[in-house]
């Protein structure tokens, strides 16, 4: 049997560098919020949505917390990176571990 693995996003350690950037608190940058997931046994949510100018992609979650202040604050104010945020949020209040995006799930 052939089991896909796939990235997919933690949402807690996603929301908890957040709020650490937010706090202007020291990030552990070598902590993974994108890890390989089991796609048949790892339960997880989706963000469905539609692709805007704005998506924010695989290198620039697995960078941010390595990016200068400035190039941060430019990928935190694209509207893809609300929609992760957000959809982390709504994630975790529905008792799911780890979300699936498309945009940044993927790495090309």
């Amino acid at each position: 049997m052939y089991l896909c693995s796939m990235h997919l996003i933690n949402v807690e350690a996603f929301l908890e560098k957040e709020q650490l950037i937010r706090e202007g608190q020291p990030v552990d940058h070598c902590a993974k919020v994108l890890k390989f997931g089991n796609d048949e046994v790892t339960e997880y949510a989706i963000l469905s949505h539609q692709w805007i100018e704005q998506e924010v992609d695989y290198n620039e979650v697995v960078k941010l917390t390595k990016m200068d202040e400035e190039e941060r604050t430019e990928i935190h104010q694209c509207d893809g990176y609300r929609k992760i945020l957000q959809s982390c949020e709504q994630a975790r209040k529905d008792r799911y571990k780890w979300l699936w995006v498309d945009t940044c799930c993927i790495d090309k």
